[in-house]
């Protein structure tokens, strides 16, 4: 018998993550059951909701006219439920399904909670790919994007900021493409990552007062740096520290002002955000626009081929019934974060 309920860890208010008990629909024809084996964050953009920041929650974005405007009345911002991919079995299929079977591991973009009833169609099998990989797929995407978006070349030299999974996927594909990457971050464990995933240098900011300068100083400045992190500091650091006429591509989501009358203006770089989210509906530049169902089907694809791999990455891994813990973590505790994996069983 299909489930009723479905217990789902939402964000209630800022910094109060809890789960909640939430009926589920019938489930139809077209319609599957999947049982949640692993599940994960989006770190980067739900923080920024955990935290209070987000401008979603109190101004609307006009699909139409692609502008932010101020909300005429409340948002309902709060509660939201939090995760961002899942890899389960399928419990039960539609009459009208046809590509899923009961028992079948798939993958999806899906909350984190204990079960899904959701069409078929949100629903991947994972086939050849682990699950660790088929985790991976969303920020190896933006990743895959901003090296695109950057125009990255072989002759390249690449600063890479906030070695979170973006950031250290970025690593790993300007590492395959024979760029000269240089990676940044005052996180021990991910300095460690990017040095196993390809890097040539790694350097801490917080060691090294003035990287940008060391830079200027000893190469002249980077040809493009991709900035990760949502840190308006670190993207000034990327900022200062690219060449003149060089760019600079913003995976990174900002809540705060940005300065561009320094540097910026004054060196003539060229500044690229790199947003290839399904939600907004963006390509990547290039001669043909890619969106982010080609990005997904591409990083999976350099998955299976072994151009870039999830190894280490997901850690600390936790229980489902942690879940509420590990937000606190992700937030407040970032040396001990890459990317948190939870565990369903």
């Amino acid at each position: 018998m299909p489930p009723a309920k479905q217990r789902v860890l939402m964000l209630e208010a800022p910094r109060q993550a809890r789960f909640a008990y939430i009926a589920l629909p019938s489930p139809g024809p077209e319609d599957v059951v999947v049982r949640s084996r692993y599940s994960t964050f989006k770190h980067g953009t739900e923080m920024m909701a955990y935290l209070g920041r987000s401008p979603l929650a109190n101004r609307t974005f006009n699909h139409r006219l692609r502008l932010f405007e101020r909300a005429q009345e409340p948002q309902h911002f709060y509660p939201r439920p939090m995760g961002n991919m899942v890899v389960g079995a399928i419990e039960w299929t539609g009459s009208n399904v046809r590509h899923l079977q009961q028992g079948q591991l798939v993958f999806g973009w899906t909350p984190i909670a204990d079960v899904h009833v959701a069409p078929a169609t949100n629903f991947t099998p994972l086939g050849d790919l682990t699950a660790e990989q088929a985790l991976c797929i969303d920020p190896a995407s933006f990743a895959l994007g901003g090296i695109i978006d950057g125009a990255i070349a072989p002759s390249d030299s690449v600063l890479i900021t906030g070695l979170g999974a973006i950031g250290l996927f970025a690593t790993q594909y300007c590492a395959a493409s024979s760029a000269t990457v240089i990676a940044a971050s005052s996180l021990p464990l991910r300095r460690q990552l990017a040095t196993s995933y390809g890097a040539r240098e790694v350097h801490d900011p917080q060691t090294d007062r003035d990287l940008a300068r060391t830079l200027k100083e000893r190469m002249g400045g980077v040809d493009a740096a991709i900035e990760c992190s949502g840190n308006v500091d670190t993207l000034n650091l990327a900022v200062r520290a690219t060449r003149q006429c060089g760019r600079v591509v913003c995976i990174g989501f900002y809540a705060d002002p940005v300065n561009l009358g320094e540097e910026f203006y004054h060196n003539r770089l060229t500044l690229l955000a790199s947003l290839p989210a399904f939600s907004w509906n963006n390509p990547v530049r290039g001669a043909r626009p890619l969106y982010s169902k080609d990005l997904q089907e591409m990083a999976a694809n350099d998955f299976r081929t072994g151009k870039i791999t999830p190894t280490r990455m997901l850690d600390p891994i936790m229980r489902f019934d942690e879940a509420e813990r590990a937000v606190q973590i992700i937030a407040d505790e970032p040396r001990f974060v890459v990317k948190l994996l939870l565990k369903h069983d």
